[in-house]
């Protein structure tokens, strides 16, 4: 039978290696192609010190380890190479290793440095072998383990690199020798980037210290800062003067201590050189102490000074900014705040408006803009005129010869652009005859569907105040609904849709949008309520 043939051939395999007759044993084993047969084989060969033989049934027997230890300890590394690839166990990688490097083949060394996992040996043979320091080097920053950090920090000790050499003793752990390196060549940037903001305690106040001793009272404030040392951070930070202000409020915003918010709103108010600061730095410190009803009053008050200077787009900007912090923290909207937001959007849409065509609209929004006139005294002659324009365009005949009239008074008429000057002199002096109905479009309050005026936004019947469309600048409907994705703002999901042909932008915050980024609202019920209660009290608009 097979299985009794097989046996006996085994025991013949086993008996002729032990009486000596290694080429037969040998043969009749590798023969058999059995590799428990070959594993008891070269293990035989083991003991009698026949290493290369017994590698080689080891080899046949799919035992790649005991063969390669077999190789690599009769030094036959021709043999060994191509099972390395096959090997899975560190130690003899290292020891493969050991011998290459022993023989000068640094290459072949490290990559079986490699393969056992052993980084010191890897770190070491790149540095003093291979001449490849910026291996070593990422390979350090890499793994971040210390014993490699301080063998690339002595070789960079050698070399002369202190940069280097600080960055690595760091990583090894060995901070103060690193300080004293960076004082003595005077590389504390180094040493500074190097424990990066999670330093210790410690460690932030001696830099603070070498800092403030050279006279750098920003570079020692930011430590002092990290250290927690709030108080002496703010006097080298305001020491400096207005080019740290941002950085002092920061400061204040992290202390939170009552005393250090009354230092900075001192110097801000001028109170200690009689030269008050921009009230930008004030809005700034509120909102990083968390008072945004305050920094939304000083929000205002900077709003209406670059208003009253033409910067329309900063003023807008900075309300919108204002808004979305107040309704992200669920706090009352001030609704001179909500107001002079709304008046700015009106104005700054009106060019979206005439280059769709839609001069109704625009007309309209310019109207809303005139009535407010004084909060634009850089630009009250081209606004009225532009209201007189669009009004005409779109055939409110009545509203183009009112502000016709205010634009031929004495202190406004020598400002009137010579162009319109004539057209709009004639319009006084033959008024057209005015189109019922133009401009008078009827739409529901969304509060309680009561009819007026579609550009309206307070409601006389409910004393409620409707949000605006961020497109049109019409009263909100709530049967077509959408807002932009980005700021949340809402807007007439059909208006929206004709301006994306134009501009896929948001009219308030400027993102990028398509039509298909637009959220479809079936059931505006919860936004309505939202936006009712935003809205405490209704004013006049």
């Amino acid at each position: 039978r097979p299985e009794h043939t097989m046996l006996c051939q085994a025991g013949l395999a086993r008996t002729s290696l032990r009486l000596g007759d290694l080429p037969r044993g040998m043969h009749i084993a590798m023969e058999l192609q059995n590799p428990q047969v070959c594993k008891e084989c070269a293990e035989i060969l083991k003991g009698m010190r026949q290493n290369t033989e017994a590698a080689q049934l080891f080899e046949n027997a799919g035992a790649f380890d005991a063969a390669a230890a077999l190789y690599i300890q009769d030094k036959n590394f021709e043999a060994a190479d191509p099972l390395m690839n096959k090997i899975h166990t560190p130690k003899l990688h290292n020891e493969y290793a050991k011998a290459k490097e022993i023989r000068g083949a640094f290459k072949d060394a490290l990559v079986a440095y490699e393969r056992a996992g052993d980084l010191d040996n890897v770190v070491r043979v790149c540095l003093e072998k291979l001449n490849d320091s910026s291996r070593a080097f990422r390979l350090v920053r890499e793994k971040r383990i210390a014993s490699c950090a301080q063998l690339v920090a002595d070789h960079c000790r050698k070399e002369g690199n202190v940069a280097g050499a600080i960055e690595f003793m760091l990583l090894a752990g060995s901070e103060e020798e690193a300080y004293q390196l960076a004082e003595r060549h005077e590389q504390m940037d180094t040493f500074e980037q190097g424990i990066g903001e999670n330093g210790t305690r410690d460690q932030h106040m001696t830099i603070a210290r070498y800092y403030e001793h050279r006279n750098l009272p920003s570079k020692a404030a930011q430590h002092y800062s990290l250290a927690e040392e709030y108080e002496m951070a703010l006097k080298l930070y305001l020491k400096v003067g207005e080019k740290e202000i941002d950085n002092a409020i920061v400061v204040v915003g992290k202390a939170k201590r009552d005393n250090l918010t009354h230092t900075l709103i001192d110097y801000l108010m001028g109170e200690s050189d009689n030269i008050p600061k921009d009230h930008n730095y004030v809005y700034r410190l509120h909102k990083e102490l968390g008072h945004y009803a305050q920094a939304a009053g000083t929000a205002l008050i900077i709003a209406k000074q670059e208003q009253e200077i033409g910067n329309y787009k900063q003023a807008h900007s900075l309300l919108f900014r204002t808004y979305q912090d107040l309704k992200k923290q669920k706090l009352a909207l001030p609704q001179e705040l909500w107001r002079r937001l709304m008046i700015l959007h009106s104005y700054v849409i009106v060019k979206r408006l005439v280059k769709l065509g839609d001069h109704t609209n625009a007309a309209l929004m310019l109207l809303r803009v005139a009535k407010n006139i004084q909060q634009f005294p850089a630009h009250i002659v081209p606004i009225l005129t532009s209201v007189v324009i669009e009004c005409q365009r779109a055939k409110m005949t009545q509203e183009a010869y009112q502000y016709a009239c205010m634009l031929m008074k004495p202190e406004y008429r020598p400002q009137v652009a010579d162009q319109y000057r004539k057209k709009i002199e004639n319009m006084v002096r033959k008024p057209a005859a005015s189109e019922p109905g133009a401009g008078d479009t009827q739409a529901p309050c969304m509060y309680c569907d009561g009819n007026l005026p579609a550009a309206q936004l307070d409601c006389p019947m409910c004393q409620n105040i409707s949000p605006f469309c961020i497109v049109s600048g019409m009263r909100m409907l709530k049967q077509d609904w959408t807002y932009c994705p980005s700021c949340n703002f809402p807007a007439q999901r059909t208006a929206f849709l004709t301006a994306i042909t134009t501009a896929e932008q948001c009219p308030m915050c400027d993102a990028a949008i398509k039509a298909e980024d637009l959220p479809i609202v079936n059931d505006s019920s919860s936004l309505v309520t939202e936006y009712k209660s935003l809205f405490q009290t209704a004013e006049t608009i």
